[in-house]
């Protein structure tokens, strides 16, 4: 009878140590998994964009780096992401990942979060902050128009937090501002310009203050959910003489006052 007890025990010792084993193996294996080889499997390539290149990436799945890049038109490099995966918000059904993006002088640094047992239906992005170049922005995103106009000058981001609806891609919290520095366009210079979001359902308001010595400029940038924008802008000096010269191509209502209107889709 006991010797029955000791080889029950026994065996019953033995599978829990197999299977605690096999537990720890499991996660040892996805530890350190390399996402180089992750990111080259076919069923993760089927979820990607085909003009979305992830390559060379280096680390593993919780602790790595990959440069994205875009194939059309042509190669666009966008920059190297770095993310770290925490493991605790894990058990409560949350994917948690700091990241940090960086191109040449530009980096954003912010923190991701996804829940991890049902399809997403919003994306939150919290803390993002740093600083983007205005020439490597506009290759960044191909704006064409304005590879000629001769912009310098840098994006300040101040600890903007981002709430996306994926299903219609809009955001529900948007916070933080943005701040043009040393902003210079076809060899103007303007002063550091303040844009400030609100957000009102579906309508995005963000907002734009700068001021000089002799003249402050104030307007707002109205972007609705159906794609449509309008833009007002206002150019007031104490002076004539102290209008900036590009106001000139704004409506003059007087000649201290200088106006923009503008609608359009986006």
């Amino acid at each position: 009878m006991l010797q029955k007890m000791v080889e029950t025990f026994s065996l019953k010792w033995f599978l829990s140590l197999t299977a605690l084993f096999i537990v720890a193996l499991c996660i040892s294996i996805l530890y350190h998994l390399p996402v180089s080889w992750l990111l080259s499997q076919s069923s993760v390539q089927k979820q990607l964009p085909e003009t979305l290149q992830l390559s060379p990436s280096h680390g593993t799945l919780w602790q790595g780096s990959t440069q994205i890049s875009t194939l059309t038109p042509s190669l666009n490099v966008i920059g190297k992401v770095e993310w770290e995966l925490s493991f605790w918000p894990l058990l409560f059904g949350d994917v948690n990942v700091k990241a940090l993006w960086q191109k040449e002088q530009s980096q954003l640094r912010s923190q991701i979060t996804l829940p991890l047992h049902s399809e997403p239906t919003e994306l939150k992005v919290t803390g993002i902050d740093g600083n983007i170049n205005l020439p490597q922005l506009i290759q960044i995103l191909n704006l064409s128009d304005l590879k000629n106009m001769d912009v310098s000058g840098t994006l300040q981001v101040n600890q903007m937090d981002l709430t996306l609806d994926l299903p219609t891609q809009w955001p529900t919290i948007l916070t933080g501002n943005l701040v043009l520095k040393q902003l210079n366009v076809l060899g103007e210079s303007f002063p550091k310009i303040t844009i400030t979001p609100e957000l009102k359902g579906n309508t995005l308001i963000l907002k734009i203050d700068g001021k000089e010595a002799m003249w402050a400029l104030s307007g707002q940038l109205v972007l609705s959910k159906n794609k449509q924008f309008t833009i007002q802008l206002n150019v007031t000096a104490q002076s004539a003489n102290a209008m900036p010269s590009w106001a000139e191509m704004l409506r003059k209502q007087s000649p201290t006052v200088a106006v923009l209107n503008h609608r359009g889709v986006w």
